[in-house]
């Protein structure tokens, strides 16, 4: 058999020793990387698929895997090792095989995987039988895992792989990687800014200036600004907020606006414009300060 296609792993080598599948070389094409592959060694073709073929962090994926014969020859699958994208998380049940016996018909059980999470893999055994002869036709064996995509994994598009133990073979067959491939999305999650300023204030007498960033963000900055002007560094944000305490420099109408940096994961976000008229303080003869004790502006952007 072609050696260029497989290999084989000498019967000391656990078929749980493949290696890790990484990140697919020029991943920027992604939108055609293939979900789906086929490969045959002796009379045993096998064929696997990944639905859906993007998916978003926290997303699942469902590998699915056809093993058929193409001769009257009788195999019967002892070990099925499905390689996975590093930190794909298994979810729990949702391994199981469709096998026939040699006089029944197809039946659908869930089995049980021993997980090697150090080689991003796990493996499943048992004597299930592939034969397509006469009585015993199209008695082919599918294997289904699912997987959850992790929270925190990164952009791009990622392959797996698989091996798998034929009874009276000597050793593994390993196909890895083999080119199935899911591409995950990490799209940033939308964010909304909040502003509260007061409605009114005095030249030179700090006030508070409050961002709140919603969902709460981890990190980020936020920057205020007076129109275009930026008042001070950006603040951090701490619990979904941030806050600077300025003092106006003039009288006047200043229209206040907050804009969040971004964080990992979090989209960033700007907020509404809050005007704050500022005075000068009033000197005690009446005529020093112009408008009241305004109410507090709150307001919420995107």
């Amino acid at each position: 058999m072609p050696q260029n296609v497989i290999r084989r792993v000498a019967a000391a080598v656990s078929a749980a020793a493949v290696v890790a599948v990484g990140l697919v070389a020029g991943s920027g094409a992604a939108s055609a990387a293939p979900t789906s592959a086929t490969k045959t060694t002796d009379n045993v073709k096998v064929t696997k698929s990944v639905s859906p073929g993007s998916a978003e962090r926290g997303a699942t994926v469902t590998y699915k895997t056809v093993f058929e014969v193409t001769s009257a020859v009788d195999r019967y699958l002892e070990t099925i090792t499905d390689v996975h994208p590093a930190g794909f998380e298994y979810v729990a049940g949702s391994a199981k095989v469709t096998a026939s016996g040699l006089t029944s018909g197809s039946s659908t059980n869930p089995v049980t995987p021993s997980l090697d999470n150090a080689n991003n893999s796990l493996s499943v055994s048992g004597s299930w039988l592939v034969s397509d002869r006469w009585l015993s036709e199209n008695k082919d064996v599918t294997f289904e895992v699912t997987y959850k995509v992790p929270d925190a994994a990164r952009a791009g598009t990622f392959d797996s792989g698989l091996s798998f133990q034929v009874g009276t073979w000597l050793g593994a067959t390993t196909f890895n990687p083999i080119g199935v491939n899911v591409t995950v999305e990490a799209r940033d999650i939308a964010t909304t800014t909040g502003l509260e300023v007061p409605g009114t204030a005095t030249v030179g007498s700090a006030v508070d200036l409050t961002a709140t960033v919603a969902p709460t963000p981890a990190g980020g900055t936020v920057q205020f600004t007076d129109g275009e002007v930026p008042l001070g560094e950006p603040v951090g944000v701490v619990d979904g907020k941030a806050t600077l305490s300025h003092s106006f420099g003039s009288v006047g109408a200043h229209r206040i606006s907050a804009r969040f940096s971004g964080s990992d994961r979090h989209a960033a976000s700007v907020s509404p414009t809050l005007t704050t008229q500022v005075s000068v303080a009033d000197d005690g003869d009446g005529d020093g300060g112009t408008g009241s004790a305004g109410s507090l502006g709150r307001l919420f952007g995107s």
